[in-house]
């Protein structure tokens, strides 16, 4: 056994990465990287299905990659699923990452997939802390990329770049170049190609002394985490429309942290925070961030949704254009094989079962659905704390109802109730733009 696979197999078995049962969709580009993660799990017998996405921002050299994909899975008789994405004007890499994972997660849930394998490395980790020390940042942002986030897992982080470039020419395992990554055009480049070569001047292991260092941050971070809970869960209360925050936990100087953690979730950045740890005890005293209203107390904060003004409910009544606010919602017949999904803001359903004419509104404390992949039905607030949606955001979450039942989350997830199915003949393709 290659000297990389064992420590690639202990490290998934030491984090608990993949259980015995599990399938895995492993994200694969066709680049160095991806290719000896992909070998990995093969040879180590994992059950395993990729994904590839094109999003043809390389022209001819995008197609040449998504074929080199296509042949790998049919030699290695791997399923293999390959999408391509029409990117539209804006921060090209941010809207890549986002419809990208966008589509694994619906991947899982339409062939019951248990997670989803990236190929990040030590070296991406490395360069992402050095990216966020110089924007400033906390100690999850100086710990590195996570080894896990919900069902996203990252099994190569125990292994750096030159490390996996020697495993594929030992194996003799071959892999596509992306010329875009020779470029400097990226902060991400610049560090790669130019900070960290002069760092390991200074010091050689740089990379393996970073492996320690970011695993004692983890623990670290994972230990202020749990602390921020535990006060979470004892001191802060939902008051009907507000949050109130007891203070009376904070004992001393570095409890100034952990109030930051908590008021992040309200879009407080840690400046702020740190102007409201000083604030103690000035009653009235008041700051604005973002969607929320914050007010000192002598023993509390109180933190209040500001009030906007009431959103209009849109009334749908068949196909076309209709607006509202500054959105603008495009509805349309489409036959069955049209609904090929592009975006989260993109969704299809079943004609026969979507009943005109259709509502759209802010979501409300009690609405439910059946979200797609579910037999039962979810709370939305609870929904959107599963999906990580930041407090700041969810009061614009907008839901479609149709015959007095939610459909869609819109830019989220549509009911299982509304979905395509191999009795479907027509579908209602519904956009958001």
């Amino acid at each position: 056994m290659h000297s990389l696979q064992k420590q690639f197999h202990d490290f998934i078995h030491s984090n608990h990465l993949v259980a015995n049962s599990e399938k895995i969709l492993l994200a694969v580009s066709g680049g160095l990287d991806s290719m000896v993660m992909a070998d990995l799990f093969l040879r180590g017998g994992y059950d395993i299905e990729i994904a590839h996405c094109n999003f043809g921002l390389r022209g001819e050299e995008s197609h040449r990659d998504e074929a080199f994909v296509l042949e790998w899975a049919d030699q290695n008789s791997v399923n293999c699923y390959v999408k391509s994405f029409d990117l539209k004007d804006g921060s090209i890499q941010l809207e890549a990452r986002n419809t990208r994972y966008q589509w694994f997660s619906e991947l899982l849930l339409e062939h019951e997939l248990d997670k989803i394998a990236t190929a990040h490395h030590l070296n991406d980790s490395l360069e992402t802390v050095l990216i966020n020390l110089t924007r400033g940042t906390g100690i999850r942002g100086a710990s590195g990329i996570p080894l896990r986030n919900g069902q996203i897992i990252r099994p190569l982080l125990c292994a750096s770049k030159q490390e996996l470039y020697n495993y594929a020419m030992d194996v003799g395992l071959e892999w596509r170049e992306d010329s875009s990554n020779r470029k400097k055009d990226y902060d991400r480049n610049l560090i790669r190609h130019e900070v960290i070569p002069e760092l390991e001047k200074l010091n050689p292991s740089l990379l393996s002394t970073f492996l320690h260092t970011s695993e004692r941050l983890n623990f670290a971070s994972d230990v202020l985490l749990q602390k921020v809970q535990e006060i979470k869960n004892r001191y802060l209360q939902r008051e009907e429309n507000r949050w109130v925050l007891s203070l009376h936990w904070i004992a001393n100087a570095s409890d100034e942290v952990i109030l930051s953690e908590i008021l992040s979730d309200y879009g407080v950045n840690y400046t702020t925070a740190k102007e409201v740890f000083r604030a103690r005890g000035k009653s009235g005293k008041k700051f604005e961030v973002g969607g929320w209203l914050i007010t000192m107390d002598r023993e509390a904060i109180y933190i209040d949704q500001k009030m906007s003004p009431k959103s209009e409910e849109l009334t749908i009544k068949g196909t076309g254009k209709y607006h509202l606010g500054k959105g603008k919602f495009s509805i349309e017949e489409r036959c069955k094989e049209d609904a090929v999904f592009t975006s989260e803001n993109v969704a299809f359903f079943d004609a026969d079962l979507l009943k005109f004419p259709l509502k759209i509104r802010l979501w409300k404390d009690g609405d439910k659905f059946r979200p797609m992949g579910m037999k039962g039905s979810k709370k939305i607030s609870d929904f959107l704390i599963d999906k990580k949606i930041p407090v700041s955001k969810k009061k614009e979450v907008l839901v479609m109802e149709s015959n007095n039942t939610i459909a869609w989350v819109i830019g989220y997830r549509i009911s299982d109730r509304f979905k395509i199915s191999s009795q479907t003949e027509k579908v209602i393709k519904i956009s958001l733009s």
